[in-house]
């Protein structure tokens, strides 16, 4: 599966080596947190890329959120997200579609992401919504790409065919400046420093 992702995340646990590294950090916070000023950049972010990649077609494709540790969560993170894509490239809105039961906890180790599943973790989802479907993946971080590789098999079983997965960023141990984002546009630290100042 193709994975984009339009900034590099660095840890707390390294020096923050320029402000673009602490913007970049406030903005996966925020959107965390559900904060709607981020949502709205991410989604700008993504409204972008679908009318560059696939113009007026865009609305031939549904981007659907990587499940989070509950529902509730999945829905205070997401669901502003996802209803701002979905109206701005004209798709359909996948989050009633998916739902989260039980609850899972994260840990982030050092370089590793470990889930640690209470036993009562499940998604369900709407077959008959996805069957058939051209789909693609969101999530704010990858760290692995493990979790939306799981989850994009879940959608395979469900129908759908799942074309690739974009995130917000990805977690580095130092910063490339070869992500997806600085090639797209002019200058990445320009466009993340507009949404601070917002």
């Amino acid at each position: 599966m193709k994975k984009i992702n339009f900034y590099e995340y660095l840890p707390q646990r390294y020096a923050a080596t320029s402000e673009q590294v602490v913007k970049v950090r406030n903005l996966i916070y925020n959107f965390k947190s559900g904060r709607k000023e981020a949502a709205n950049f991410a989604a700008d972010l993504i409204v972008r890329l679908m009318w560059n990649w696939y113009g007026h077609k865009c609305n031939e494709y549904t981007i659907v959120c990587v499940p989070a540790s509950s529902n509730a969560e999945y829905r205070h993170r997401f669901s502003y997200f996802s209803h701002v894509v979905a109206c701005r490239c004209q798709q359909v809105n996948a989050m009633q579609h998916v739902t989260v039961l039980g609850k899972r906890d994260a840990l982030h180790r050092t370089a590793n992401h470990v889930v640690q599943d209470s036993g009562t973790y499940r998604i369900e989802l709407d077959k008959e919504f996805f069957a058939g479907r051209k789909v693609i993946i969101f999530d704010d971080l990858v760290t692995t790409g493990t979790t939306a590789e799981h989850f994009a098999a879940l959608l395979q079983e469900a129908g759908a065919e799942v074309k690739g997965a974009l995130f917000i960023a990805k977690s580095v141990k130092g910063i490339s400046k070869k992500t997806y984002w600085g090639r797209f546009a002019e200058n990445t630290t320009k466009h993340i420093m507009q949404f601070n100042h917002r």
